[in-house]
């Protein structure tokens, strides 16, 4: 069992999911609900990312090649993407903005209103905010190196794992942004976004390095992915 490369997923799935920088946008989707609403929908929405997640895992090489996406290709376009999220989270600004958002349904119980929620919030929040290039990518490029069945069962365990963690933060946002407080939540989106756009720069550094083996200092390519 190669714990090491679980460990590194774990840590670069969560790293690259952001569940504490993306708490004030997600609570910008969900401040109209009540705290049951809001604690069904965060359960939802991890469930979500699970089997999101999931799939990419599993027919992530798959769905690439039925398109002809080489992973030298799927890095790049990556990068731009998470670079761009980068740069808007450094300014201050949320990923995504809210403005027309309907608000849940006020009828039915708590999970018919979690549900209504989560059909109006699963784009642009759970995706591409927490499915995204990079996790996509993630996901793909760890895929690639299971070689026996063990890693795969345990890289779900990673997967469910991280997706736990979200969960969790989301689960407790409200407290987590209390604890915070309006500047310490900036604080954070913003190291958050220069924490992005260094990976959107390493997953640009990795996928030039594949297009042209050789050329690039080898120090500097992520040997993790």
């Amino acid at each position: 069992m190669e714990w090491s490369l679980l460990f590194n997923a774990f840590i670069g799935i969560l790293a690259i999911l952001n569940p504490i920088g993306n708490v004030p946008i997600f609570l910008e989707h969900v401040e109209n609900d009540s705290a049951k609403v809001q604690r069904a929908v965060a359960i939802l929405m991890a469930l979500s990312i699970f089997v999101m997640l999931t799939i990419f895992f599993i027919f992530g090489t798959r769905i690439l090649s039925v398109f002809g996406i080489t992973l030298p290709a799927f890095r790049l376009a990556g990068s731009v993407i998470i670079l761009i999220v980068g740069l808007r989270m450094l300014q201050g600004r949320s990923k995504f903005d809210p403005g027309g958002i309907e608000t849940a349904s006020a009828h039915g119980g708590t999970f018919t209103q979690a549900r209504n929620r989560l059909s109006h919030i699963l784009v642009p929040v759970a995706m591409p905010l927490f499915i995204g290039p990079g996790s996509i990518t993630t996901v793909v490029l760890y895929a690639e190196k299971i070689k026996t069945f063990p890693m795969f069962v345990m890289m779900i365990g990673v997967l469910f794992l991280a997706t736990l963690v979200v969960g969790l933060c989301l689960v407790v946002s409200r407290s987590i942004f209390n604890l915070l407080g309006t500047n310490g939540t900036q604080i954070v989106i913003r190291f958050m976004g220069m924490i992005l756009c260094a990976i959107a720069m390493q997953f640009m550094i990795d996928g030039v390095a594949q297009l042209l083996p050789g050329v690039l200092n080898a120090n500097f390519i992520h040997g993790a992915v």
